[in-house]
């Protein structure tokens, strides 16, 4: 890292209990951030698959794909750790105050104070789905079988048993673990090492166990449960539901199981669906792999990080999902003017300024149901194109207006603006043309399949679709086909850094200089490879199961992944910042040239022994704040670095609370210091 200014403020600010305190900031500057750090925009508070949920001692933690632990002080506002592992999180408890988190491949994390991570993960293959703790033992158990224990979640012991079943929940009761598994397995262990295989009644699987407080309770496909006062005798309890369940939580006098579009509360003899629209506040309907109880609330949580908590008044539970999202799959994203714009199923478009808050835009009624699979156009004519030829238009991100009647049936995707006319493309070799963005021409192609892209040259326009096919035109009427060399898919095509390249299907990656000639190069993955965009040096491709790859040299390609595995669609960088969108409405982004402006200390108070700061800086902005009791010229040996943060806010600001020094010197500085990592 090397410093590139250093402005310290010339005059003091306030004065507090005794302290002259002077605000400065600095600011380092780097060319890009790799690999990226991933933040989540879209579903609200974040779209991980969440498997995990535990609350204690006012904390509340979800655990993840992708190595995603969430942090809360109330279950609404979340924030995300980064852990350093891609590993997927399963299970999360307590082992008395120290954090426990387990997971694919033998992964293992614990934290003591929920800021600071350490990884412990076993040397195995086997998923460590379930993990519970009584007051001085843990065991995790997973896959083959496996059962680890430790007495400080630091050194475990892999125990030696009598079975091979995989396991796929544990709890701790009346002096007892009990794990459950494949075709109605049940063991227990007084002590974590010698366990007994118990009879369950059943060969369903058994998908997860909870203790109550008076009784443990195993859930398992088909909508079955299962309880126990000891772990030995179980009964099986009828839940109205062939659903699959996963997780069971609650106490002695109400507990729910929740599963596969299912949520049932059990708060007398029968369970009762928390998902019917009788209700009058029901749970959205959702897979549902985590549950927490906190002493008054439930909290479910699941595919896509829906997160959904209970409240009762006068007897009566309500449901309430904590943040506004929105779900469609989305098939495409730019950046027009001022906003950026995706679209996707149901007619869904989304909008926002900075790439982190985005809003939904009403679309034509006519378009409601359409599948909108494309976006472009200009600053002064935004299109939109779709399922069975729509077309919409707007000289704004939220008045939208349709194209009547349909220039054509065939499904529409590309759109671009070559300086003088708007094109479209899409199924069945269809390209069309228009000054205005609402009288359409057709263009003759010599070819049926589905065109998916364009891109321009200086000199040439280039479309590119199903089955390899390239096509070049120089005026955007007369279009030729070019050899490929691939029979593959290709989804996009993008004119960047002086080069045309070309993405698609099987990990397809095409390159050109000038339309004509192409050549293959090796990306390094089979997975379908959808968008691509440059910055500052580096090439980004986005594909399925959150595929990431970039590459310096548009040559040798590195596979990053992202904070998921769901499918991403579009790509677009505008500013230095990154956004990708895909399944289940994903929105995620990251700073790739990390912000160069200063990050202000712009008020301060000190209060029960607190300092408490107020920052204004960029969202996803990283920064050190450094401190120091006296100001030593040409040298930064005085500062001590305090702490370590990041802007979450969409708002570009940060509230920051740390306990005040004990140092009896009369002056503290304070200032900041952008960093990328």
């Amino acid at each position: 890292m090397t410093a590139a200014s250093h402005d310290l403020i010339r005059r003091p600010i306030f004065f507090c209990a005794a302290l002259f305190f002077w605000l400065g900031l600095a600011t380092e500057v780097f060319a890009f951030t790799l690999p990226p750090v991933w933040r989540w925009s879209n579903p609200q508070p974040n779209g991980a698959n969440i498997y995990g949920l535990q609350s204690a001692s006012g904390t509340y933690v979800e655990a993840g794909e992708r190595g995603q632990i969430f942090l809360s002080s109330d279950g609404q506002s979340w924030y995300p750790i980064d852990t350093g592992l891609t590993n997927s999180l399963r299970a999360v408890t307590f082992l008395g105050g120290r954090l426990v988190v387990t997971g694919e491949n033998g992964a293992m994390l614990i934290s003591d104070n929920f800021s600071t991570f350490y990884n412990v993960s076993q040397s195995t293959t086997d998923w460590l789905v379930g993990v519970a703790a009584a007051s001085n033992l843990v065991v995790a158990v997973g896959d083959n079988a496996a059962i680890y224990t430790s007495t400080n979640a630091v050194v475990w012991t892999r125990q030696s048993v009598g079975f091979t079943t995989w396991l796929n929940g544990v709890a701790y009761g009346t002096n007892t673990f009990v794990s459950v598994g494949a075709a109605g397995f049940i063991a227990t262990s007084a002590n974590g090492t010698t366990w007994t295989i118990r009879t369950s009644g059943t060969t369903t699987n058994l998908n997860g166990v909870a203790w109550l407080g008076d009784r443990f309770l195993a859930v398992a496909s088909g909508g079955k449960t299962f309880t126990s006062p000891n772990g030995v005798s179980w009964t099986a309890v009828t839940t109205g539901v062939t659903n699959d369940l996963y997780v069971a939580t609650g106490t002695n006098n109400s507990r729910i199981a929740a599963g596969n579009l299912a949520l049932l509360l059990q708060s007398s003899a029968n369970y009762s669906n928390q998902l019917a629209a009788t209700l009058a506040a029901p749970a959205p309907s959702w897979p549902y792999y985590a549950a927490a109880w906190n002493g008054s609330n439930y909290f479910v949580a699941g595919e896509a990080g829906m997160l959904a908590s209970s409240y009762q008044t006068n007897a009566t539970t309500y449901w309430n999902a904590t943040t506004n999202s929105y779900w469609s799959w989305l098939w495409h994203v730019t950046h027009l003017g001022s906003n950026y714009i995706a679209v996707g199923n149901y007619g869904t478009i989304l909008t926002s300024p900075n790439g982190v808050s985005w809003d939904a835009e009403l679309p034509p009624t006519s378009a409601t149901n359409a599948v909108l699979l494309g976006v472009g156009g200009t600053t002064n004519l935004l299109l939109i194109t779709g399922s069975q030829g729509t077309v919409l238009w707007a000289t704004n991100t939220f008045w939208w207006n349709a194209v009547s009647p349909v220039p054509t049936t065939n499904d529409l995707e590309g759109v671009w603006y070559d300086g003088t006319r708007y094109l479209l493309c899409g199924g069945n070799g269809t390209i069309l043309a228009s000054t205005t963005g609402t009288n359409w021409v057709a263009r003759s192609t010599p070819t049926n399949a589905f065109l998916m892209s364009f891109a321009q040259t200086s000199n040439t326009l280039v479309v590119v679709g199903d089955s390899g096919v390239i096509l070049t035109s120089q005026n955007s009427t007369n279009w030729t086909r070019q050899s490929s060399g691939t029979t593959n898919w290709l989804s996009q095509v993008r004119y960047l850094n002086g080069s045309l390249l070309a993405v698609g299907n099987n990990g397809t990656i095409l390159t050109s200089t000038n339309g004509t000639n192409w050549s293959s190069v090796a990306s390094g993955t089979t997975n379908w490879l959808n968008a691509v965009d440059y910055v500052n040096g580096a090439w980004f491709i986005a594909g399925n199961f959150g595929t990431m790859l970039i590459s310096t040299n548009a040559v040798n390609w590195t596979n990053v992944g992202t904070l998921t595995k769901k499918s991403l669609y579009g790509l677009v960088i505008y500013n230095g910042q990154l956004v990708t969108v895909g399944v289940e409405g994903v929105i995620i982004r990251s700073q790739i040239i990390p912000a160069t402006n200063a990050v202000n200390i712009t008020e301060y108070s000190r209060k029960s022994g607190q300092n408490i700061f107020l920052f204004a800086g960029q969202t996803d902005q990283r920064f050190n704040l450094l401190s120091t009791n006296r100001l030593v010229t040409g040298t930064n040996s005085a500062w001590l670095n305090t702490a370590r943060l990041e802007i979450y806010d969409s708002g570009g600001t940060l509230l920051y609370l740390d306990s005040a020094s004990t140092n009896s010197s009369n002056l503290q500085f304070y200032r900041t210091v952008s960093t990328n990592h």
